[in-house]
């Protein structure tokens, strides 16, 4: 088997107690084990020296094209971890945030380019982590050169150098933490020594505004919308493969397009590689069991929906190539070669910050570390206040659909066998309360059957919402890391300086680079407040109207009850005579 070679792209100073391996800039190193995790592979150096180095300073030299294709991936399932069922299926847990970056094998995207293609949607995703696909079934996890030619690292192992860091301020489990885990692996250090440089072009700058609540997103001069209608199962090889085609129609271009599950994952890998301050959320999980059904079909594409509002509506996602690609293109070989730029985008990483045009001012590294300390809080505590409000939301649907839609069905029942006993007698008197009270009897009959119906009215669609951030907010600790990294970093070398051991000119221009990073997710930080207060406004005020219609229809129907009996008075005395 041919050896795997990388090139060192940047100086590493090794932790020699930490097994780490020391390289500089240009160095071939022969790759061990790319299965380390965290960031990590093992390799070997020209001197036979074996360490662990950290993934993302180093570029995989490429090896000679083989001459057959590989073989296909193996398949292994993944159990679940505890996902919250909604209408019938179980969607993937959201507290893992942002699925660890993928690994390229020697198997390069390009060299493959056709066969993700012509791969069915039953294989599972990168995107969709582990979490369950369906009710009762069970996910399964491509390993290997599936899908785009990536391969998903066994993220169970963990260097044993690696100590495990208690990062549940973020509002997530705890995960094995280094110093290479968010920072090292995007490249911080690079970035911030200067190593990552680069004139960007104006085109490709995003510009970060003050304002106010502090710094901004440069907003979107023309905003669009995006609809996603009319998912029809297709075939292709004269049937022997299946998929679900989403019709997809972007305001500004008119122009429908057809996309696979698939296509919508792989750009959500693009997004995650690109956008590093950004938290993009995750797709709805793909189901196995039951995935032609027309209701989880509709219901994936109301999901689909929600996740393309999102994107649609973020001044920096909305407008990059990469998703005006994936809205717009028709033309299958302009889609590969879109396809090819995307996935060689020299933009990736803490690149992305060498494109933030940001305010000429300083910031206070010590008004940074109090904002982002309370932003920190304020994740972890909303992340468990949805979560709460989801079980609350749940338990709630389950006893109107049941336990209440049984208890007044009890007084209905109970009201119709007493007028039915009344009925035996036919005096006069009696025939107009056995029919008023019969008449309650169907109106408390009713009521139950409203309450089984009411959920889809208020609390689905409020459930819908809260899943929906449950995902957004999973996807933010990956960030927080990244600026926890730069920051720690910058401090780092703040003292130093005063050691005696850096130049304030390095020192400076550190600084100034942490600062870009603190732009850019304060400017994140500050979109998603926005987004937060439009999206709950909204939320609780279709909850609550919802709710008022409900009783107010309940009112109406004991009111109209009350009116019968009251009609229904015994006969004065005079009525014997």
């Amino acid at each position: 088997m041919a050896e795997i070679v990388a090139k060192a792209l940047y100086n590493f100073d090794a932790d020699a107690s930490a097994g780490e391996l020391n390289f500089s800039a240009g160095d071939l190193l022969t790759i061990i084990n790319q299965d380390i995790g965290d960031g990590w592979w093992e390799a070997r150096d020209g001197r036979h020296n074996i360490g662990l180095i950290p993934q993302a300073y180093v570029q995989l030299v490429d090896p000679p094209e083989p001459s057959f294709p590989p073989p296909p991936p193996p398949i292994r399932s993944v159990p679940s971890v505890g996902n919250y069922p909604y209408n019938g299926y179980d969607y993937r847990d959201a507290g893992g945030g942002k699925p660890e970056g993928l690994q390229h094998q020697q198997q390069s995207a390009e060299e493959w380019d056709d066969d993700w293609d012509d791969d069915d949607d039953d294989g599972s995703s990168a995107s969709t982590g582990a979490g369950s696909s369906g009710a009762g079934s069970i996910q399964q996890e491509l390993q290997g050169g599936g899908n785009f030619g990536l391969s998903q690292p066994n993220r169970d192992s963990k260097a044993s150098n690696s100590p495990p860091s208690d990062v549940s301020k973020y509002g997530t489990v705890k995960k094995s933490f280094s110093r290479f885990s968010t920072f090292a692996k995007a490249g911080g250090d690079a970035f911030l020594s200067g190593q990552i440089s680069g004139n960007v072009p104006e085109s490709d700058q995003i510009h970060i505004l003050d304002s106010v609540d502090g710094p901004i997103w440069k907003p979107i001069d023309s905003q669009y919308t995006c609809s996603i209608s009319s998912p029809k199962k297709e075939s292709k090889l004269k049937g022997l493969k299946s998929f679900i085609a989403y019709q997809l129609r972007p305001s500004f271009t008119n122009i429908q397009v057809s996309r696979r599950y698939k296509h919508f994952d792989w750009l959500l890998l693009r997004l995650e590689e690109k956008f590093t301050c950004i938290p993009i959320p995750p797709l709805p999980d793909k189901a196995i069991s039951g995935r032609y059904e027309d209701d989880f079909i509709e219901h994936r594409r109301k999901q689909l929906q929600r996740w393309m509002n999102r994107m649609v509506n973020h001044p920096v996602i909305s407008q990059s190539d990469v998703f005006i690609h994936f809205l717009t293109c028709t033309d299958d070989k302009k889609w590969k070669q879109g396809k090819r730029k995307a996935e060689k985008d020299e933009y990736l990483g803490m690149k992305f910050f060498l494109t933030l045009n940001t305010p000429p001012n300083a910031l206070s590294m010590g008004e940074v570390d109090g904002r982002m300390e309370i932003f920190c809080k304020f994740v972890k505590n909303m992340d468990d206040n949805v979560r709460n409000l989801l079980n609350v939301c749940q338990d709630n649907r389950k006893k109107q659909q049941n336990h209440f839609k049984r208890e007044y069905k009890k007084f209905g029942d109970g009201f119709k066998s007493l007028a039915a006993t009344f009925n035996l007698d036919n005096s006069h008197g009696s025939k107009e309360l056995t029919s008023a009270i019969e008449f309650t009897g169907v109106a408390y009959n009713n009521i139950g059957d409203m309450f089984e119906k009411q959920p889809v009215k208020d609390l689905e669609p409020m459930m819908d919402d809260l899943y929906e951030y449950k995902g957004v907010l999973s996807a933010f600790p990956e960030v927080l890391r990244l600026h926890e990294g730069t920051i720690g970093k910058a401090k780092e070398c703040q003292r130093l300086q005063q050691e005696g051991k850096m130049i304030e000119t390095e020192v400076q221009s550190q600084l100034q680079r942490a600062d870009v990073v603190s732009f850019g997710t304060l400017a994140e930080i500050n979109h998603f407040q926005t987004e937060r207060v439009k999206d709950f406004q909204a939320m609780m005020e279709r909850y609550l109207t919802e709710q008022i219609s409900f009783y107010s229809e309940i009112t109406s129907k004991l009111q109209e009850a009350l009116n019968v009996v009251s009609k229904a008075k015994p006969p004065t005395q005079s009525a014997y005579h």
